[in-house]
């Protein structure tokens, strides 16, 4: 039987039991781009070499990361309204009822800590 377990408070659900799925997209804002004579006419050649130097020193996951993020949670009933009622103060002790929460396993399950080196 398949069982999903709530991202918020840890708590399983049934296969076939009322949860929600949370997607939250993080994507980097920009301005419109206004280009003038100088910026056509000037060498850029060199702020590109720089910036590709700096690339190579970074972690990719952070680069990336820095551009676009998606996270997508799975909530039971109870999380889902505490969700509701403050998206940005959301924490996983604000659900469910009972049983501790392991927050290191929630950040795990969300790709946090995962460093590969």
């Amino acid at each position: 039987m398949m069982v999903y377990r709530c991202d918020g408070c840890g708590k399983e659900m049934p296969r076939h039991a009322l949860r929600y799925t949370v997607s939250v997209e993080v994507c980097a804002a920009y301005d419109e781009l206004e280009v003038s004579l100088g910026d056509l006419v000037r060498d850029h050649r060199s702020e590109i070499l720089a910036l590709i130097e700096r690339m190579k020193q970074a972690d990719a996951k952070e680069l990336e990361e820095q551009v676009y993020k998606r996270i997508t949670l799975d909530l039971c009933p109870s999380c889902q309204r505490a969700f509701i009622k403050q998206p940005l103060r959301f924490h996983p002790e604000q659900g469910g009822e009972g049983g501790a929460v392991d927050v290191d396993q929630f950040l795990r399950s969300l790709g946090y800590g995962d460093k590969k080196h």
